[in-house]
């Protein structure tokens, strides 16, 4: 290579460094820059700590001078702001398979000449004998009046449930006739000692199994399927369809005694009302649709009712509720407005604070300060019912210190509403809070004219949650009917717990007693009523 070839290789790598260098120094500018950026963001987000730190101590400062709610307290921020303090736990069984009344789980029909009859296999259970006897004065021939002297017996054989274990009951029922020496030229009618009550007729299951049945399935949410598994295991195998049989004609024996509770609710004069979507099918191998169980009750009623119906149109619900008359509590629905300009100011309206709180703390994470403020004040009303509920006042005395202390928590919460109005977006959670408030105002503010009235809708939601669990294990209703059923069992054994009574218990009794108990009286099988006349409260 000649010296001027290297002289223009040196060159270009002299150029090539200087470059280099060039290039170090502009990131070196960089570095420095995004230091500086990097200490300015560090000081602005402390600069907001602090802020956030003092806008949380005034508030909770101003809870507390308000409410006498003290949020440093363990829980009450959690309370206040929405989020859950304890997740309910999901009962172990609730992810596993549905049982009979779905597609998954096929069950034969009732009726298939091609196939065999099912039947009960019981042959490995235990015996008890019943022995059934006439008295002495009734042991006479209606015909010839002459003395009857026992000549044989009929035997009928029960299934029966007892606490921790299965047994059959046999009944002995004795069988009265002539003596062999007046009976050789006499025609006589032989007297049969009758059964007692049962549920359902040319059944085998007696009142204590299908009371079993009835409150596992709908009480402890245990499916029919696993039910079948545990009888299995003590020696009884029973068809699923039975088992399903066996529900459905349980409900349509207890029909009349919902019937009758939802009478008594509605006639309070004071109704509370929520619903909660459950699918259902319509039919074997059709699609499912989504139905709806509505719970109604009333704070001066002791019981709950649950209806079932394909949807929640006025044409489901007017049924339900017909022409009811007084106050109905409800979350705004708009059908509920409708029934109450329909009545002619007979029906009127109330609304839940629940659902205002629960708006406004979706939106503190979309407006802190604003939303914040605005849960404190509505936190003033309910700090104010529960200063009445523990120093038990009668309705006059709560709805006295509401018009004594109420008006102010309403005006500021009322000029709250009006200052926030075009702030943030107008489809914002802020701003549909905002909405839900100025619609339902006029029933929010009616817990000022009675007493009675709840501010919140919550025992209704409370209600809710056994069906939320429930469903968890049935996923749907196989057919309308089994819906239909599922609402009847569920009020009676959800009204049993409201009245302390023993759901177990209660069935024991009425499933028997129904069947011979006057029509005119069936309001004494409700379960409030039952306890007073013909039962014992739970030991629970």
């Amino acid at each position: 290579m000649s010296v001027g070839e290297l002289a223009r290789e040196l060159q270009v790598l002299s150029e090539a460094l200087v470059a280099r260098e060039a290039k170090i120094a502009e990131l070196e500018r960089d570095k420095l820059a995004l230091e500086q950026q990097t200490q300015e963001l560090s000081r602005a987000l402390r600069s907001a700590s602090r802020e956030t730190a003092l806008l949380q101590q005034a508030l909770k400062d101003a809870l507390r001078k308000r409410t006498g709610i003290d949020l440093d307290a363990p829980g009450q921020l959690r309370l206040l702001f929405g989020e859950e303090a304890q997740t309910q736990e999901t009962p172990p069984h609730a992810e596993e398979a549905p049982d009979g009344e779905t597609p998954h789980d096929a069950i034969r029909r009732r009726h298939r000449p091609q196939r065999p009859a099912r039947e009960l296999s019981f042959q490995a259970l235990p015996r008890e004998h019943v022995v059934h006897e006439l008295p002495l004065e009734e042991r006479v021939c209606s015909v010839t009046h002459l003395p009857l002297v026992e000549i044989g017996e009929k035997t009928f054989e029960e299934l029966d449930y007892q606490p921790a274990r299965l047994c059959v009951l046999v009944h002995h029922r004795k069988i009265y006739g002539l003596a062999p020496e007046l009976a050789q030229e006499r025609q006589v009618v032989p007297v049969v000692t009758s059964l007692p009550p049962r549920p359902i007729e040319n059944s085998p299951a007696s009142a204590r199994l299908l009371a079993w049945m009835l409150v596992q399935k709908y009480g402890h949410h245990l499916p029919l399927y696993r039910q079948q598994s545990i009888f299995a295991r003590e020696g009884l195998s029973i068809p699923r369809q039975t088992q399903c049989d066996w529900v459905l004609a349980c409900a349509w024996l207890l029909a009349p005694i919902q019937a009758a509770l939802r009478r008594w609710i509605l006639a309070s004069g004071l109704l509370q009302i929520d619903d909660t979507p459950v699918q259902c099918q319509l039919g074997r191998g059709q699609s499912k649709t989504q139905a709806y169980l509505w719970v109604l009750l009333s704070p001066l009623v002791e019981g709950v009712v649950y209806d079932f119906t394909l949807g929640r149109s006025y044409a489901h619900i007017r049924p339900i509720l017909g022409e009811l008359k007084g106050i109905l509590v409800g979350d705004g629905y708009a059908v509920h407005d409708k029934l109450a300009g329909e009545s002619g100011g007979q029906l009127v309206t109330a609304g839940c604070w629940s659902h205002v709180l629960r708006k406004f703390r979706d939106a503190i994470a979309e407006a802190p300060l604003e939303a914040s403020a605005m849960v404190v004040s509505i936190a003033g009303l309910f700090a104010l019912e529960r200063e009445a509920d523990a120093a038990n006042l009668t309705a006059e005395q709560r709805l006295a210190l509401r018009r004594e202390r109420c008006p102010r928590l309403l005006e500021e919460i009322d000029s709250q509403r009006l200052s926030l109005r075009g702030r943030g977006s107008e489809s914002g959670k802020l701003a549909q809070a905002l909405t839900y408030l100025e619609n339902q105002w006029p029933s929010l503010v009616r817990f000022m004219q009675d007493g009675r009235i709840p501010i919140h809708n919550n025992a209704c939601e409370g209600a809710v949650r056994p069906i939320a669990i429930g469903r968890r294990n049935w996923l749907f209703a196989g057919s309308p009917r089994g819906g239909a059923a599922a609402a009847t069992v569920y009020s009676l054994i959800e009204s049993c717990r409201n009245a302390k009574v023993d759901p177990y218990e209660y069935f024991c009794d009425v499933l028997v007693r129904a069947n011979t108990h006057p029509a005119s009286q069936v309001d004494e099988l409700i379960p409030a009523l039952w306890k007073l006349r013909f039962g014992r409260p739970s030991a629970n």
